[in-house]
């Protein structure tokens, strides 16, 4: 089998098991129906491309992954098939010039969308890995957004104490909600997911 056809494989397989997990959230009825629309979306395929990244951040992610504790057993699959795409997507960091300690302790990557290996434009699947402490800077987006939290973790909305949605757990952000993240004790690991 060529790499290519393993990446097909690998990806097809994620997709299975994101769609999966999608249809068994704790989320609220507007997080349900997104969810569920991007479960939907899911089922059709998007343009493969092959996008590539820079040593530098494969060497972070890298590092970052070997620390990143025990998954539920209920997302090992998911996570399993994150991790065989790695080498294959292209990684990225959000802009925080002032921010030198966030810049060099956390990567993103895009597994379905924009910058992904499935192309399209209606969903935008991704991946975000931060070493302990580490603050993801406020932001907030059009896109209404479903987080699948990987490990320990604390998200806030707007002026909202920090919470724990537990590891396994969902969280939804609303449109142009102001939204962060923040590690602890141990690597930050979520899926995101953006419906346009």
């Amino acid at each position: 089998m060529h790499d290519s056809d393993d990446v097909i494989e690998a990806l097809h397989y994620f997709r299975t098991q994101l769609r999966q997990l999608l249809t068994t959230t704790g989320l609220s009825d507007q997080g349900i129906k997104v969810a569920e629309d991007i479960q939907q979306r899911l089922m059709v395929q998007g343009v493969p491309s092959r996008p590539a990244s820079s040593a530098r951040l494969c060497a972070l992610r890298d590092e970052l992954i070997a620390t990143i504790p025990q998954v539920p057993p209920a997302f090992g699959s998911l996570v399993d098939a994150c991790f065989t795409l790695v080498d294959h997507l292209f990684w990225f960091q959000r802009s925080a010039p002032h921010r030198p300690d966030f810049m060099a302790g956390h990567v993103n990557a895009e597994i379905i969308g924009p910058r992904g290996l499935e192309v399209r434009d209606d969903i935008t699947i991704g991946i975000s890995l931060m070493r302990p402490g580490l603050i993801y800077p406020d932001h907030h987006h059009l896109p209404e957004e479903i987080y699948i939290v990987l490990s320990k973790g604390l998200w806030r909305q707007n002026d909202h104490p920090w919470w724990s949605p537990g590891i396994g757990g969902y969280v939804y952000n609303p449109s142009h909600i102001v939204h962060s993240m923040r590690a602890v004790d141990t690597p930050l690991l979520a899926l995101w997911c953006l419906k346009h």
